[in-house]
């Protein structure tokens, strides 16, 4: 079924998709539209604190990587998203949450890295890799979420996917010698609702119903009210 409305995120879909982040090796944080500038989902390829068992009072905490996924979703404008290559109008309402996961998912584990760039030593070949990596990026995202929802499937064509079909394997080709992507095996982190809770799902009593009841008050307490640390600065100066 394909709707106009405002998807909203539910308890259970959410705990369903932090499991499936889980098992890429992430974990799953909330947050509203506004929050992320806009978009419905965000990958950041820098580590953030979560904690391994959020039921426990233990305040210890690890770095992973957390995706971030948007609490509400304009079907309907997300359908009318003009991609470079898949037609997202082709999504169902009830496909979209795990599309959008799955789609930060492949930014993680299917994804030419942009930083390699700057060691590419001709200027003109470095110029031209970071001006295709970006559209690049988003077409194995998108490809990488595609085959979850519908594996085995083509992936269809949206009419600008038409349009760029041989600049973009032209691009793919660029990149792919002068920065080969580096396809992630996914370290599954340990299932269960409360394993690695990322610490911003504790902030407010929302984030916190979705994780669920057993969420320990101690923990709750402990990441609302820490404090920052300040070591006495012992460096040796010249």
């Amino acid at each position: 079924m394909k709707t106009n409305t405002t998807l909203r995120i539910g308890r259970i879909q959410y705990r369903q998709l932090a499991e499936m982040s889980k098992r890429a090796g992430c974990c799953l944080e909330l947050a509203t539209v506004e929050e992320l500038g806009g978009n419905w989902g965000m990958y950041c390829p820098f580590a953030d604190a979560v904690h391994p068992d959020a039921s426990k009072d233990d305040p210890k905490i690890e770095e992973r990587v957390i995706l971030q996924l948007a609490t509400t979703v304009d079907a309907g404008q997300l359908r009318s998203a003009q991609r470079p290559e898949i037609d997202w109008s082709q999504l169902h309402d009830d496909e979209i949450y795990k599309f959008i996961v799955a789609h930060e998912i492949g930014h993680f584990l299917d994804n030419h890295c942009g930083f390699d760039i700057w060691a590419i030593t001709d200027p003109l070949i470095q110029r031209k890799c970071q001006q295709v990596i970006g559209a690049v990026n988003e077409v194995l995202a998108d490809r990488y979420a595609w085959n979850q929802i519908r594996p085995g499937e083509p992936v269809p064509l949206c009419e600008t996917g038409k349009r760029l079909q041989d600049s973009m394997a032209e691009s793919m080709l660029l990149l792919n010698k002068y920065v080969p992507r580096t396809r992630r095996i996914p370290r599954s982190l340990p299932a269960g609702q409360y394993s690695y809770i990322p610490r911003s799902m504790l902030m407010t009593n929302t984030n916190v119903s979705y994780v669920g009841t057993k969420v320990s008050s101690d923990l709750i307490n402990c990441a609302r009210n820490r404090r920052r640390v300040y070591r006495r600065d012992t460096r040796v100066r010249g």
